[in-house]
């Protein structure tokens, strides 16, 4: 993230990746059971599809437009522990 954002920012193009935690959602029968978590989280919960697309919105919104280079981690504070 941190080399395509210097070289693409000359063109006002931001780079950022958005890593998430353990996300409540359904999983198909393909994907089998959901994997144990090895981390306890600090929230005590999974985060949401909601909280997901909060952050991706204001990344790629006016508020995001200063931000670039950027890991952003929306796990609960799990990689804390």
């Amino acid at each position: 993230m941190r080399a395509l954002a210097v070289e693409l920012a000359p063109h006002r193009i931001t780079c950022n990746a958005l890593s998430p935690g353990a996300i409540d959602t359904t999983r198909g029968a393909a994907a089998g059971p959901r994997p144990v978590e090895n981390r306890p989280i600090p929230l005590k919960r999974y985060g949401t599809v909601d909280e997901i697309a909060a952050m991706v919105r204001l990344l790629v919104g006016p508020q995001g437009t200063f931000i670039t280079g950027q890991t952003i981690h929306v796990n609960g504070g799990e990689f804390l522990t």
